[in-house]
C-alpha cells in the first residue's frame, strides 16, 4: 500500500483549507480494517476484476470483498465468521420482498444496511449515525437513487474524509471494488455522505484488545 509522503500531506491540507475546506490527511499506520482491504487487494485478489464472484474468473463485487474482509478481520481474533453473518453482510435475506432497485431500501429495516448493520447486530462493531464522527477504516453501505427513480447500492470502507464547507456536507473516498475501476482501487469519485438521494449506513468495528 503507497502511503502519501509528509511533505505531500501538508500541501494537500493546505490547498484544502485555502479552499475553505477541512481536509482529514492519512494516518500514517491506517486502521486495522483498512489495512486488511489494502493488504487482501495486494495478496488474495491481487488482479481481480469487477463481477459476479468467481474465483476462477478472478473477479468479485462490493460486498463480496467487504465480506472478505471482515471474514479476515474477525478470524485473526478468533472469531468465526458464520452464514449469518455473511448472509447480513451480502443483504441476502429470501425474506426480503422489496424491490431495492426499484423502491430503494426500506428505511424501518435495518438489514439493507449490509456491513454496517452486520457489525452491530453480531457485537463487535457500532453503527456511526453522525456524519461529523465517520473516520477512516469505518465501513460504508450506501444506497443512492438515480436521475430515473431507480436505486443502487455499494459498499466499501472509508479511506480519507473531509467535510466541504461550500456545499456543507461531509465527502469520502472509498476504497473497495468498484464498478468504476473495474476492480479494488481508493474511488475516482467523491461520495457524498448525506442527501435527499441517498441513506447511507456506517459501521466501526470494535478494537481488537
Amino acid at each position: 500500500m503507497k502511503q502519501r509522503s509528509g511533505i505531500l500531506a501538508v500541501l494537500l491540507t493546505g490547498v484544502a483549507l485555502a479552499a475553505g475546506q477541512t481536509y482529514h490527511a492519512p494516518v500514517s499506520a491506517p486502521p486495522e480494517p483498512l489495512a486488511v482491504a489494502h493488504e487482501l487487494d495486494e495478496g488474495v485478489f491481487c488482479g481481480w476484476t469487477y463481477g459476479s464472484y468467481s474465483a476462477g474468473k478472478k473477479q468479485l463485487d462490493c460486498t463480496t470483498f467487504v465480506s472478505a474482509v471482515l471474514d479476515t478481520l474477525l478470524s485473526r481474533r478468533g472469531i468465526p465468521y458464520t452464514p449469518d453473518m455473511r448472509r447480513d453482510v451480502l443483504i441476502a435475506h429470501p425474506d426480503m420482498k422489496r424491490n431495492a432497485v426499484k423502491e430503494g431500501p426500506d428505511p424501518e429495516d435495518p438489514r439493507y444496511g449490509g456491513i454496517a448493520y452486520a457489525v452491530e447486530k453480531h457485537g463487535f462493531g457500532t453503527g456511526v449515525a453522525d456524519m461529523s464522527q465517520v473516520k477512516p477504516g469505518d465501513l460504508i453501505q450506501y444506497w443512492v437513487q438515480r436521475k430515473n427513480g431507480t436505486w443502487f447500492g455499494h459498499a466499501s470502507l472509508i479511506e480519507t474524509i473531509r467535510y466541504d464547507k461550500e456545499d456543507g456536507i461531509y465527502k469520502a473516498k472509498i476504497f473497495g471494488c468498484h464498478k468504476s475501476t473495474d476492480g479494488i482501487a481508493v474511488s475516482d469519485f467523491e461520495l457524498k455522505l448525506s442527501g435527499d438521494d441517498r441513506i447511507v449506513y456506517i459501521g466501526r468495528m470494535k478494537q481488537d484488545r
